[in-house]
């Protein structure tokens, strides 16, 4: 039996409401017996709308998984919630009514940290990280209410003690930083932690956006981030908020930004091709392997192929660069890292402030920067 995974997806912005038939031309994904995804949204027809940025479909999304002949999905990330609690349990529901499953997430704790099996030996278990300046919006699911299974280490092994003896996991994590190449130095200390637990198959992870390398260890491999797979563009309007123009507002639309960030007109957001290359991971229940396959998003039509030629050999290359490094004692690598995010964040911001530049104009902006500059000093 051949199972695909793959990373965040998300039906909506230009694919809301649109077929997914013959959207990805991969044979990897097309072939396998079993796909699982990550599903970084609700699917929703309540209004409320979570005070934050947002991702979110209503329940066509549904019909779009069907299209994509998925099996299950990730819940456990930091956008399940963005229609709310009662968003969590709506999505379970359109899931359960088309036999979907789901994991990682749930009506409470019990149903979050619940085993989905792949087959008789092989199960399923996703994890959020929270609690994080990067990763802090997040409901965990407790006794009584919805939310995301918590990612720490000893909830991990606490569920992995629940597996019937000579069962093995797979793990599903919603870690790390944004648009970053590198992994917390923490991160790779416990993806090594659990890949020494004879129980654990493989960690596929996700959140930066973009392919990490590989962490290997104990003849094993975690795949930090995988990213995204289908994710399309989107409008925002301000702050953050995610939504769906008509055709007459689309024309009056003149802005169009590479991140995701606040805004202070409406915007068409846009990946870079960065962002639109994804991993596949491929493993077979018989063989025990596991194998990847690049793939890319194509900006105009969202269909997605695999990536090929040069880009695939710069990708290649730079991943193997990427876990190299990945392998550096741990205060070498805790330096590189910090100098690395330090570089995206001065980077990331230079590039928002001269959007809004663009967007308010000189006057509005230099006034912007006193208002926000007096509120702190209060």
């Amino acid at each position: 039996m051949k199972i695909c995974f793959t990373g965040d997806v998300f039906l909506g912005g230009d694919l809301n409401h649109k077929s997914c038939k013959n959207l990805v031309d991969v044979d990897m994904f097309n072939k396998a017996d079993i796909r699982i995804i990550n599903l970084e949204q609700p699917i929703s027809n309540n209004a409320y709308i979570a005070n934050k940025g947002t991702l979110y479909t209503d329940s066509f999304a549904i019909s779009q998984l069907n299209d994509l002949k998925v099996n299950a999905v990730n819940f456990a990330n930091n956008h399940i919630q963005d229609k709310g609690l009662e968003g969590i349990e709506e999505t379970i529901n359109h899931l359960k009514n088309n036999k979907i499953g789901y994991f990682g997430g749930g009506k409470n704790i019990t149903y979050a940290e619940k085993f989905y099996w792949l087959n008789d030996d092989v199960a399923l278990l996703g994890y959020c990280e929270f609690g994080k300046p990067y990763l802090n919006q997040i409901t965990v699911a407790t006794d009584g209410s919805p939310g995301v299974n918590p990612l720490r280490l000893e909830k991990i092994q606490s569920d992995l003690n629940k597996l019937p003896s000579g069962k093995k996991a797979i793990l599903y994590f919603h870690w790390g930083m944004e648009h970053v190449w590198l992994p917390p130095t923490n991160d790779i200390k416990l993806a090594k932690i659990l890949l020494k637990d004879s129980r654990i198959i493989t960690i596929i992870g996700m959140q930066s956006h973009r392919v990490q390398g590989v962490i290997e260890y104990e003849g094993k491999k975690a795949y930090p981030s995988i990213g995204n797979f289908i994710f399309p563009s989107f409008y925002i309007k301000p702050p953050t908020q995610i939504f769906y123009p008509n055709k007459n507002e689309k024309n009056k639309i003149k802005f169009i930004s590479r991140y995701y960030h606040s805004v202070d007109k409406p915007t068409y957001k846009k990946w870079l091709w960065i962002n639109r290359v994804s991993l596949i991971i491929e493993y077979c229940s018989l063989t025990n392997n596991l194998e990847k396959k690049f793939v890319i998003q194509d900006e105009n039509n969202n269909k997605i192929n695999e990536l090929k030629g040069f880009k695939l050999y710069i990708y290649e290359t730079w991943i193997n660069i990427l876990s190299l490094i990945y392998k550096l004692p741990e205060p070498l690598y805790t330096i590189i890292w910090k100098l690395h995010v330090s570089q995206v964040k001065l980077t990331l911001k230079l590039k928002i402030r001269f959007f809004s530049l663009r967007q308010l104009g000189i006057k509005n902006f230099i006034n912007e920067i006193f208002i926000n500059a007096k509120n702190r000093i209060k």
